[in-house]
């Protein structure tokens, strides 16, 4: 993974990532903070609520309790029974006198607005506040109800607008339904209904509504869900559980949770209330709230830190994209370009602009490097002026050593009294020295053989009848050129080496081949040989830090200096893909072999 790619990835999971971790922590408790603290405060008005709620239901309790044991009211039920025995109806003296006793009584209290009495056998009279059917003995005796307003025994139950089917579905109608005794007897005298309009409870939830909570809704629920009242009036007969699907729970305790009610997010608050004595059964008040007005400024001011922690978070993104990857590719183009360097490519150079540091560490790094290549090129120069020196005092060794060796020669010849051989020797000598003295450092194949046959006609002179030699040489071949005396010492460690000790003739073969991009000189003797140790001592060196008379051994030296010689200008000359071979068997003679490469332009 590049650097780059580390960075961004370093910048997602210490900076983005971590700031949105938090931002949405510091979100979702500022939530429940705000859910909880709400929530606590709504319980404590739906508290004051059921309370007015009560005392509501329970001055309607009072009212009707304290009429129903009045002897008026009983003498309703006594005389509706007289009449019934007669098997006769009331008469229009007796409906006059039950509608007066009705409306100075009950009917004093302003929220009921109609009475309806029953006598055990379905007698009936009702009296109201405006005109209307009641309830028929059948249709009530039939209600689901029934049995439960008997079950109470005399105690009141209350029953909500379109709650049972059989009874009104206005908006704001209550029912107090309950069995009538006698006051000394206790008997079952009969049923009363009693028709209630709450206007209370529009001021109770009003009370509780002030302006700017005019998105909180009230709504009055029972055990199953049916909304009995709603005091924006919009839902009412609905039920609660549809319309909060899968969020509400009428069977737990009072709780507030987060929903969506009518498409809008909201707080909702459960509170029961707990008023069973008084006739209600399990009746319970649930608070909406619009989730705008319960956060409030709040949710604003959160929305609007959120919105800026995004903007800096995406300026700080275009500053990573921008700035930091700015630096990261100029840090990447450099290593590239100090790979390129370290192959060897001093032509490198990295793109200079702007004013900044970026662009004083590029300019540093570019003149960093034409520093270096200009100390390569030094040392280079300092290498060729050390391989020149080397090359000079090794042509140096090997004249005076060639010299030595002629000189003796002759002086043998003239102790000898031959003096034609010795003009022929001197003859030779001289072409040898004339070639020898010549300024130029490398002379073509053809120069080189020259310069090989006279040094051979010379030693022929002294070792009469010990060898012969042959030369071999493609024509097309002899205009390339050579190191000069390349070939001289290999012929002279092959007469010196290995032809001193035989009893044979010995044979000197000298072969030049083609070897496609390089030319191949093989010297070959059917001499002694060398000796595995003595071969060792020959090996070729691509170092000159240890001196040859340590390599060889002080006995050796005459013998291995020529060659040695020639293999190290080979290799200073030409490089280290360029040099000498040996290979050789003791008894079996030897072949040496020089590689050099096929240069036609005149050398050093």
């Amino acid at each position: 993974m590049n650097l780059n790619k580390k960075v961004f990835i370093g910048f997602l999971m210490f900076i983005i990532i971590p700031l949105f971790v938090l931002g949405s922590a510091v979100y979702t408790v500022s939530q429940q903070l705000i859910e909880k603290k709400y929530g606590d405060l709504t319980e404590v008005t739906l508290q004051a609520i059921s309370r007015n709620i009560y005392y509501m239901f329970k001055e309607a309790n009072y009212f009707s309790d304290f009429w129903m044991v009045k002897d008026s009211i009983q003498g309703i039920y006594r005389t509706i029974d007289e009449v019934n025995q007669k098997d006769a109806s009331p008469s229009s003296y007796d409906l006059n006198t039950f509608d007066t006793l009705l409306r100075g009584s009950i009917l004093t209290y302003s929220p009921i607005q109609s009475v309806v009495i029953y006598n055990n056998v379905g007698k009936s009279f009702s009296a109201g506040r405006t005109s209307g059917s009641a309830l028929p003995w059948k249709v009530l005796m039939n209600s689901t109800a029934f049995e439960q307003i008997k079950e109470l025994n005399g105690s009141p139950l209350w029953i909500g607008p379109s709650e049972y089917k059989e009874f009104g579905s206005g908006r704001g109608d209550f029912y107090q339904a309950r069995m009538v005794k006698d006051f000394w007897t206790m008997d079952n005298l009969g049923f009363m209904l009693l028709k209630f309009k709450f206007s209370e409870l529009d001021q109770i939830f009003k009370s509780f509504n002030t302006d700017e909570e005019s998105a909180k809704r009230y709504l009055l629920v029972n055990q199953s869900g049916l909304i009995l009242y709603d005091n924006k009036q919009q839902v009412e007969g609905a039920n609660v559980l549809q319309l909060l699907l899968g969020k509400l729970d009428l069977g737990q305790a009072n709780h507030s949770f987060q929903a969506n009610f009518q498409n809008e997010k909201s707080l909702v608050s459960l509170y029961h209330l707990q008023i069973n004595q008084m006739g209600v059964q399990d009746w319970s008040v649930v608070s909406i709230t619009s989730w705008k007005s319960v956060a409030g400024e709040i949710e604003t001011i959160m929305k609007l830190v959120a919105g800026i922690t995004f903007v800096c978070l995406f300026f700080a993104l275009v500053y990573n994209l921008v700035f930091v990857r700015r630096i990261i590719q100029l840090i990447l183009r450099m290593l590239s370009s100090m790979k390129k360097v370290e192959r060897g490519d001093l032509t490198t150079r990295m793109e200079e602009s702007g004013k900044d540091e970026t662009s004083a560490l590029a300019r540093g790094f570019n003149s960093l490097v034409v520093r270096v290549e200009d100390l390569l090129e030094e040392v280079k120069r300092q290498q060729d002026r050390k391989n020149k020196a080397e090359l000079m005092l090794l042509q140096a060794q090997i004249k005076p050593h060639f010299l030595f060796n002629t000189l003796e020669s002759i002086n043998v010849l003239a102790i000898q009294n031959q003096g034609k051989k010795v003009s022929q020797m001197v003859y030779r000598l001289g072409n040898l020295l004339r070639i020898g003295m010549e300024s130029r450092e490398e002379i073509s194949l053809r120069h080189e053989l020259e310069h090989l046959r006279s040094y051979l006609e010379i030693q022929e002179f002294r070792f009469e009848d010990q060898f012969q030699y042959e030369i071999e040489a493609p024509p097309e071949l002899l205009d390339f050129y050579i190191l000069k005396l390349t070939l001289q010492p290999l012929v002279e460690n092959a007469i010196q080496h290995g032809f001193e000790p035989i009893t044979y003739k010995g044979l000197i073969s000298i072969q030049v081949v083609d070897e496609g991009e390089h030319i191949g000189l093989y010297v070959r003797d059917n001499g002694i040989g060398i000796s595995a140790d003595k071969l060792a001592k020959f090996h070729y060196k691509t170092e000159l830090e240890t001196p040859f008379d340590e390599i060889l051994g002080a006995n050796e030296e005459r013998r291995g200096l020529g060659v040695s010689n020639v293999a190290d200008r080979i290799r200073i000359q030409y490089g280290t893909a360029y040099g000498m071979f040996i290979c050789s068997q003791e008894g079996h003679g030897t072949t040496m072999k020089i590689v050099i490469p096929k240069n036609k332009g005149e050398g050093l």
